[in-house]
């Protein structure tokens, strides 16, 4: 039959309006069609000003409801190329500016998105660890549903709940995936953030004992 787009939709919770980024995004395609080192302009989280450098582009792709650009360092003219720890990996909503030059460069021949990204779970690429989580009652079928890393493993109780084993690289987006399922989901190991886990859940209880008290106070 017949597939058309008026069937399909998104739901989109604190979604990130790109309507004021649309010239920044034309011009990364741009720079990727025609593989054009870009310069530009970029403001991370707890930075106060913009800072400005050189890059490569190689992918635009989404992740919860944001855009990010992964890209190469390249050099800035009249200084030396100092190889990076880590190539970029940058907020679209953050370019304050991007602009073309004249430079060529080349597109890894080995780059391999799959291999960069999709090996386990996280967009921040750390150093991986291995996790086993104990997922309960509703918990225990949407993650099972669910491919957190290809070399997942998982174990069936005989209550329905599962243990999940699997790769992940980032501690922040990994204690907030597993504390958005409240008392189902247990982190097992490994030990030193399972105990830093516990001390966030403290110092969040913490906050809302101060926020009653002080909304207390004030009435």
């Amino acid at each position: 039959g017949n597939v058309s787009a008026r069937h399909f939709t998104s739901f989109k919770p604190g979604r990130i309006d790109y309507t004021p980024h649309r010239h920044t995004i034309q011009t990364l395609i741009e720079a990727m069609n025609s593989r054009l080192t870009c310069k530009i302009a970029y403001k991370s989280v707890m930075a106060r000003r913009a800072k400005s450098f050189y890059v490569d582009p190689l992918k635009i792709f989404s992740h919860n409801e944001a855009l990010y650009l992964h890209a190469v360092k390249a050099r800035t003219p009249g200084k030396r190329y100092k190889e990076p720890e880590y190539n970029p990996l940058l907020a679209v909503h953050r370019i304050c500016r991007a602009e073309l030059t004249e430079r060529h460069f080349s597109f890894p021949a080995n780059y391999d998105f799959e291999k960069i990204f999709n090996q386990n779970f996280g967009i921040i690429k750390e150093k991986a660890f291995r996790v086993r989580v104990k997922f309960s009652k509703y918990a225990a079928d949407y993650a099972s549903e669910r491919l957190w890393s290809p070399d997942q493993r998982i174990e069936k109780g005989r209550d329905g709940s599962v243990i999940i084993e699997f790769s992940a690289s980032s501690k922040p987006e990994l204690t907030a995936r597993l504390l958005s399922f409240g008392r189902q989901a247990i982190l097992l190991e490994p030990a030193w953030l399972a105990a830093e886990i516990k001390d966030t859940i403290e110092a969040m209880r913490g906050n809302y004992s101060s926020s009653r008290s002080n909304h207390e106070t004030k009435r």
